[in-house]
């Protein structure tokens, strides 16, 4: 009788797993392309006077997270400069013992003082591996 339960159990289980697929981790309609991009801290809009900040970047497509890019800014505009940098972050445990030094992807970017009046964006562009690219507006307020 056990092992006859076994056998039973056993088949339950293949059938089981055999009938899990991607089809159950990623259901139609499931967004399996897009690319979006989050920069911490977020620079939110540049002061006219300019300034200078550090973000970590982290670009997502679909469901693979943290995917490697390059960054570059679009007509490329004497005005704003940016370059990759690897930002160090430490980290904080609960217990002692538990503190460490993460070092993640970002960007180092400074932007120069708004003469000209007028509020102004630039687009910064992150690509990944494929060809595919994101956008994140940079906007400079007008003095």
């Amino acid at each position: 009788m056990k092992r006859i339960f076994a056998i039973i159990a056993t088949a339950a289980l293949c059938l089981l797993t055999m009938s899990c697929s991607k089809d159950m981790l990623y259901p139609d309609g499931a967004d399996m392309n897009s690319l979006r991009v989050a920069l911490t801290p977020d620079p939110g809009i540049v002061p006219a006077a300019g300034a200078e900040f550090e973000s970590v970047v982290v670009v997502h497509e679909g469901p693979v997270l943290n995917r490697p890019w390059e960054v570059s800014v679009d007509g490329d505009p004497a005005w704003v400069s940016i370059q990759n940098k690897d930002i160090t972050t430490q980290f904080t445990g609960t217990y002692s013992g538990d503190d460490v030094e993460v070092v993640q992807k970002g960007i180092s970017c400074v932007v120069a003082p708004n003469l000209t009046g007028k509020k102004r964006t630039v687009n910064i562009r992150f690509t990944v591996a494929d060809g595919g690219s994101i956008v994140y507006t940079l906007t400079q307020s007008a003095k």
